[in-house]
């Protein structure tokens, strides 16, 4: 299955978070669907969720295969089980890989900055930043633990990176929120290009050993995500 091909029709299942650069990527024969960020906060929950997705995609009929826009994610999608039709799933622990272009890319930048709190456009407006959570946290607690619960949370952290994933009026803005928060937390900011190489790819294809193809009943493996593949950008 090295992509899809014209007469075969297939259904995405993604994290809202990469609406934003995913969804100009699609055509007549990839549906998309994408699911609240929310479901990272608990792999189970993301897992039970995901499941039940792929039972109704499945049982409804109609697709070829299943393509997931989720990586390992904190092992959320571990044992996740294709029915009737495969699933397609990229090498990635996360999706900064997926903003970022490659496993390689995000891997030079583990080594080159380790502390690092990625943002981008879906996270800032879908997910969560560091002055959401620590807005969220003094609803809870009140301003003074909240301010002690985030900087202790987020303490190792030394910089915040901004993944510019290029087009649209409101990069800009984005950008600006994701340097608010490294002042927030008075820590390094700077902006990484980014590629829509992966987003690409998981639409169109080619879907070669940057992928992972889970079919014939067989659960999704922790394993197969351990050997990301390096992708040469």
């Amino acid at each position: 299955m090295a992509s899809p091909s014209a007469d075969r029709r297939y259904i995405l299942l993604a994290c809202a978070v990469i609406e934003k650069e995913i969804a100009h990527l699609g055509d007549d024969r990839v549906d998309m669907k994408f699911l609240d960020y929310g479901l990272h906060r608990t792999p189970e929950n993301m897992r039970i969720a995901l499941q039940s997705e792929v039972d109704a995609v499945s049982n409804a009929g109609g697709y070829h295969g299943i393509i997931l826009g989720y990586g390992l994610c904190g092992n959320g999608i571990v044992g996740i089980t294709p029915r009737k039709i495969p699933l397609i799933i990229p090498r990635v622990h996360d999706c900064i890989s997926l903003f970022l272009g490659s496993a390689e890319a995000y891997r030079r930048e583990s080594q080159r900055c380790p502390g690092t709190y990625y943002l981008a456009p879906g996270w800032i407006e879908k997910g969560e930043t560091p002055i959401s959570k620590y807005e969220s946290y003094t609803c809870s607690y009140g301003r003074k633990k909240a301010e002690w619960l985030i900087h202790e949370e987020l303490k190792n952290y030394t910089r915040i990176a901004f993944i510019n994933t290029g087009g649209g009026p409101s990069l800009e803005q984005y950008g600006e929120t994701a340097r608010r928060n490294a002042e927030f937390l008075g820590i390094a900011y700077e902006e990484l290009e980014g590629s829509p190489t992966l987003f690409r790819e998981l639409i169109r294809g080619p879907w070669d050993e940057d992928f992972i193809i889970v079919e014939d009943a067989e659960p999704v493996k922790q394993e197969s995500f351990l050997t990301e593949a390096v992708n040469s950008e």
